[in-house]
């Protein structure tokens, strides 16, 4: 069993080394990856500079979340609310216990969840979530 990479981003925000990883401590954490992520401008970051954080603190440029994954108006341009709030939601969504404490087992549990992330919906089709109300 192994860490998918963006939960190991997560275990290193645990700034007080308790092996539990708080909302709180993920909220500082996200804002301190947002400075890292090199930018020319500074509200906003490009596909290619969300890449290159990707290689850097995920250790893969393809690793999920993937830029588009942050993109959520598919604008071309990911702000920091847009990184924070994608970040912020993967945190809540490996949280299984939702007691806002990620813990190492739930951190290891994580790689269940960003290989259904990565996995192509039945019928070929290209959507990662469900259709949305009232259409099949």
């Amino acid at each position: 069993m192994s860490a998918p990479p963006i939960a190991l981003l997560f275990a290193g925000m645990d700034t007080n080394q308790d092996h539990i990883v708080t909302l709180s401590e993920a909220q500082q954490g996200t804002e301190m990856e947002w400075l890292s992520v090199s930018g020319a401008k500074s509200d906003y970051r490009t596909a290619i500079e969300m890449t290159q954080w990707s290689s850097t603190a995920l250790g893969d440029p393809n690793a999920l979340p993937n830029p588009i994954a942050f993109d959520s108006n598919l604008d071309g341009r990911i702000t920091p609310q847009e990184f924070r709030t994608r970040l912020i939601d993967i945190f809540e969504t490996f949280d299984r216990d939702h007691n806002g404490h990620l813990t190492r087992a739930e951190l290891l549990a994580a790689s269940e969840i960003t290989n259904r992330m990565d996995q192509p919906t039945p019928q070929g089709s290209n959507r990662r979530a469900p259709p949305p109300r009232g259409r099949q």
